[in-house]
């Protein structure tokens, strides 16, 4: 089964339209999403729609967590909880009840675990390998049987465990899952890349033979900018996407 994993949309429905489309090319048997559907730029409800429809499941995010109530983002920095509380606040109740039917981590084919941030965290942010290697020694890890999908970084690449223990960063191009080697992959985000490429991001996971491709699409970022600017929400979130940072 060939399965698909998309990222931290944040309500870029300019970006999920051209990986939308991408997807359509593609035709995955599913299609998974790791949370944060909604902050920092300008649709929330139509890409909260388009998870509805078009997903098999997803996890929560904590900016999601913040739209449908369950949590306040007092953690958050300023600007970013002006952002969710926008989303908040614009929201139907249709979708505020499906963000907060979200579960934090969530088990799908091939025995792949799908979680925002860390398996011990949902808020917690896996960026280097020495926390890679934290996280990869915990339960959460142990009962996975494949691999653990994360986001939260916007950062596309990963980590793997190698069978002498070293744990390694995985570039995001074309990886392929061994026996005995776990590995923690993130997909990238589709609606706030932060690797440098301002190109949305997804991956495609083959449960059969264990291999991961990385997928970067193209789309309109000046359209996504001037909604975000048009919205009154912080300009620096349109220079995000300008800048892929």
């Amino acid at each position: 089964m060939n399965v698909a994993i998309l990222a931290d949309i944040h309500a870029n429905f300019d970006a999920l339209s051209a990986v939308a489309a991408e997807l359509a090319f593609r035709r995955p048997d599913r299609i998974y999403h790791l949370g944060d559907l909604v902050g920092y730029n300008a649709q929330p409800e139509e890409c909260i729609r388009w998870a509805m429809a078009n997903t098999a499941a997803g996890v929560s995010g904590n900016h999601d967590a913040v739209a449908c109530g369950r949590a306040t983002g007092r953690l958050f920095h300023a600007a970013a909880r002006k952002a969710a509380l926008w989303s908040r606040d614009r929201i139907s109740p249709e979708a505020r009840g499906y963000l907060s039917s979200l579960p934090v981590q969530r088990f799908i084919e091939g025995g792949a675990l799908l979680v925002h941030g860390a398996p011990s965290e949902p808020g917690r942010y896996v960026d280097s390998v020495d926390h890679a290697a934290q996280e990869l020694s915990t339960l959460f890890a142990s009962v996975a049987a494949g691999p653990i999908f994360f986001g939260h970084t916007h950062e596309a690449g990963g980590f793997v465990r190698r069978k002498d223990r070293r744990v390694e960063s995985v570039p995001a191009k074309d990886f392929r899952l061994l026996p005995g080697e776990p590995a923690m992959l993130n997909p990238g985000s589709v609606g706030q890349p932060r690797d440098g490429d301002r190109d949305a991001s997804f991956l495609l996971f083959d449960t059969v033979d264990g291999t991961v491709t990385w997928v970067r699409v193209p789309y309109d970022v000046e359209a996504a900018r001037r909604k975000v600017l048009e919205a009154g929400l912080p300009r620096e979130f349109a220079d995000r996407l300008r800048d892929g940072m």
